[in-house]
């Protein structure tokens, strides 16, 4: 057959209807198969992108957060140096004023048995000095009744004497 016509052999037909199509595909399908690939390829390029930028992100947030823990570290030593050397200034400074305080204390307790152990010495003065002279008021009365008694025995031996001699005492 000649000319234009229509083939009824089913695998001839086939074959060249499966080039056609698939030729037409090729031509047509090329141009979309290409652009859908060339959007999946810009798709996973640009989320590998994405992805790499989220890395970096990360990686400097890590990097921040690094020198911040190491900042709060090296603060952290320092307050507690700061804290150390604190607490034994107070301590000192405690301990100091305890002492000063234990030697006011001290000087007070002194002062204080020298008040007390001058105020025992003057009544124990005032008291012997009493004593003393209730015993010299004693004495002193005691001599003197003693010394008119005396006194007394002694005109009288003497008038008893001069009365016997017929004499009179010159000074009476």
């Amino acid at each position: 057959m000649e000319g234009f016509g229509i083939n009824t052999n089913i695998l001839e037909t086939n074959i060249v209807n499966l080039s056609v199509v698939i030729g037409v595909l090729f031509v047509v399908g090329k141009d979309v198969l290409t652009s859908l690939l060339d959007e999946r390829r810009q798709k996973i390029v640009q989320s590998l992108e994405d992805v790499e930028a989220r890395y970096n992100e990360a990686q400097k947030k890590l990097e921040a957060a690094n020198l911040e823990l190491n900042t709060a570290v090296e603060k952290a030593k320092e307050i507690r140096v700061q804290s150390t050397a604190t607490a034994s200034q107070s301590f000192a400074v405690a301990e100091k004023r305890a002492e000063a305080e234990i030697l006011r204390l001290e000087g007070t307790k002194t002062s204080t048995l020298a008040v007390e152990k001058q105020k025992l010495v003057r009544t124990m003065r005032e008291l012997l000095t009493t004593g003393a002279l209730e015993k010299a008021f004693t004495t002193l009365k005691q001599e003197r009744s003693g010394t008119l008694l005396q006194k007394r025995l002694i005109d009288n031996l003497l008038r008893d004497v001069f009365d016997a001699k017929q004499v009179k005492p010159a000074v009476e």
